[in-house]
C-alpha cells in the first residue's frame, strides 16, 4: 500500500549501445482506496531513488543493469506504433473470417451444445466477426479494473522520462485491482496496448512476473470460448429447433409463442439434464394468461405432448376460476399469469420439495425444536436467537410447514404472476382449490403490500394460504380455519 517514486539521476547524458539515457526517469506507483461513493482516494506513498554512480546504476544499494533500463526505454520510445491491433497479439484476422468451423472446434465445453443448424448458422456469424474478438479481447485485458466486496485497493503506475529537465515522455497505466497494467495512456491521450512495458518494469524493479500475456493460439482459443459463452443464452433459445417437429405437434391446439432450452436452474427446475420451455396460447385463455410447457429431453426426443393436450383445459379452467386472482388479471391487463406444466403434471419434485419437504425432514425439524427446550430448564442463556433458529430450521426442513400429504401435494399446480411494476410471485393451486402464495419479489403481490408478509428485503417466502375469494386462512403452517 504505497506510492513508489524511482528517480534515475544521470549527471550527464550518456550514450550506451547507441541509445542515449535521459536525465532521469520517474516511476510512480499510486495505491488508491475505495471511497464507497463511486470514487477512490490516494491511500499512501513511498519514495525510492535510482542513481547512477561511477557509470553504474543503483537502486539504494542494489546495482541495476543498464541494459534493463535501456530495454524499458526502448518500449517507451515506440509507443506511437503500439495502438490496439489483434495482429499484435498473434491473431490472424484473415484466417478467422474464412474458418468458422475450425474456430468452433476450439470451444472447450464440447457437450454443452448439440449444435443444430440454427445454432451453427448463428455462431458462425459471430465467430467470423472481427469486432467480436476485439470486444472479447479488450474485456480480457481490462478485467480486474474495479473494486469488489473483498478488494478495496487499486494501483496505478505513472512513468515520466525527462531530458534536459523537460518531460519528453509520459505514460499512465489504468487503475487496476488485479490483472494487466495496460492499457496505458500517453501525454497525447492515446491508448497504448504494450504488455512489454509491464514486463520490463517488473524486471527492473525485481517484482515477480505478472499475469501471463496470452498470444497466438492460446489467446484465440480463449477468445472463442468467451464469444460462445457470451451468446450462450441465444444458443439455448435455438437449441429447441432440434425438436421442432415435436414442438409443432402442439400447433393443433395452441399458438406457439416461443420455445427454447431453459438456461439456468433454480426457480422452476433443478437437476434435469435438459429441459425445454414452450410458451403456448389459445382463445380459451384470458388475454394475459399463458401456458408454459416444460418438456424434458427423453432419449432422442422430448417428453410426450399427449398428457398436456389431455389435461390442460381442466388446469386452465381451475386457475381462471380463482376469483381474487382473475379479478386482479382483468383489472390489470398489463400483468401476466404463467401456468406451468412439467412433462405430465402441474408440479415437479423440485417444487414440492421447496414448499412442502418430506416427513423425514419434518422429524428432523421437530427434534431440533424439542432440543431447544433445554434452555428453558437450564440457567444458561443461548448465544443465538431461539425464534430465529426455529424459523430457519422450519424453512430448511419443512418449507411452508403445512405438511401436506404427498398425494395431495402432487396434485398442486404451479403458476407465476408478474405485474406491470416488476413485482413477481409464485403460487400453487392446491387440490381443494385453496391457493398457496409461496414466494414474492417486489413491493407488493397483487393488492397486498410487502409488509403484510414480513420485513425481509428483496425476496421473501410468505407461505400464505388463501381461499378462492382471497381470504388468508393460514400462514407458514399456522391454520386459521379449515383442515389440511
Amino acid at each position: 500500500m504505497y506510492r513508489i517514486v524511482i528517480l534515475l539521476s544521470l549527471f550527464t547524458a550518456t550514450e550506451i549501445s547507441g541509445q542515449t539515457l535521459p536525465d532521469s526517469i520517474v516511476i510512480i506507483r499510486n495505491i488508491y482506496v475505495n471511497s464507497f461513493d463511486g470514487g477512490d482516494n490516494l491511500y499512501d506513498s513511498e519514495k525510492v531513488t535510482l542513481n547512477r554512480k561511477n557509470e553504474k546504476i543503483y537502486l539504494k544499494d542494489r546495482k541495476v543493469s543498464k541494459s534493463k533500463v535501456l530495454d524499458l526505454l526502448e518500449e517507451l520510445k515506440n509507443q506511437e506504433t503500439q495502438s490496439y491491433s489483434l495482429s499484435n497479439f498473434g491473431i490472424d484476422t484473415v484466417w478467422i473470417k474464412q474458418n468458422p468451423n475450425e474456430l468452433l472446434k476450439l470451444y472447450s465445453d464440447k457437450g454443452r451444445v448439440v449444435w443444430n443448424k440454427e445454432q451453427k448458422d448463428f455462431i458462425y456469424q459471430k465467430l467470423t466477426n472481427i469486432e467480436e474478438y476485439v470486444k472479447a479481447h479488450k474485456e480480457l485485458l481490462t478485467s480486474g479494473c474495479c473494486y469488489t466486496m473483498h478488494i478495496s485497493y487499486r494501483e496505478q503506475y505513472d512513468i515520466q522520462v525527462f531530458t534536459d529537465g523537460i518531460s519528453s515522455s509520459k505514460l499512465e497505466s489504468r487503475k487496476f485491482a488485479w490483472g494487466y497494467w495496460m492499457p496505458w495512456i500517453n501525454s497525447k491521450g492515446d491508448t497504448i496496448y504494450n504488455s512489454n512495458i509491464e514486463i520490463k518494469l517488473r524486471d527492473l524493479l525485481k517484482q515477480k512476473r505478472g499475469k501471463e500475456i496470452l498470444e497466438g493460439n492460446p489467446l484465440l482459443k480463449t477468445l472463442v470460448n468467451s464469444i460462445v459463452d457470451f451468446y450462450m443464452p441465444t444458443l439455448y433459445e435455438l437449441s429447441a429447433y432440434t425438436y421442432l417437429k415435436e414442438i409443432n405437434e402442439l400447433e393443433d391446439d395452441f399458438e406457439l409463442v416461443s420455445f427454447e432450452e431453459i438456461y439456468g436452474r433454480g426457480r422452476y427446475i433443478w437437476d434435469e439434464p435438459k429441459a425445454f420451455k414452450i410458451i403456448l396460447k389459445n382463445d380459451k385463455m384470458l388475454s394475459n394468461v399463458y401456458l408454459n410447457f416444460i418438456a424434458s429431453k427423453t432419449g432422442e426426443t422430448i417428453y410426450s405432448r399427449d398428457s398436456l393436450k389431455k389435461e390442460y383445459q381442466e388446469i386452465l379452467s381451475r386457475i381462471q376460476s380463482i376469483e381474487f386472482i382473475k379479478d386482479f388479471l382483468i383489472k390489470n391487463p398489463q400483468s401476466q399469469l404463467d401456468i406451468y406444466y412439467f412433462n405430465n403434471k402441474g408440479v415437479n419434485e423440485y417444487n414440492i420439495d421447496s414448499y412442502n419437504k418430506n416427513p423425514e425432514e419434518w422429524v428432523r425439524h421437530d427434534a431440533y425444536v424439542k432440543s431447544l427446550d433445554w434452555y428453558k430448564t437450564s440457567n444458561i442463556e443461548p448465544t443465538f436467537d431461539l425464534d430465529e433458529a426455529k424459523a430457519t430450521s422450519q424453512k430448511l426442513y419443512c418449507g411452508c410447514n403445512f405438511r401436506f400429504n404427498r398425494d395431495f401435494a402432487e396434485q398442486s399446480i404451479f403458476f407465476e404472476i408478474h405485474d406491470e411494476d416488476g413485482n413477481s410471485s409464485i403460487w400453487f393451486l392446491m387440490p381443494d382449490d385453496n391457493v398457496l402464495l409461496y414466494l414474492m419479489q417486489g413491493k407488493k403481490v397483487l393488492n397486498y403490500s410487502y409488509s403484510e408478509f414480513g420485513t425481509l428485503s428483496g425476496m421473501q417466502y410468505p407461505c400464505a394460504l388463501f381461499t378462492n375469494d382471497g381470504r388468508i386462512i393460514g400462514v407458514k403452517g399456522e391454520m386459521k380455519t379449515g383442515n389440511k
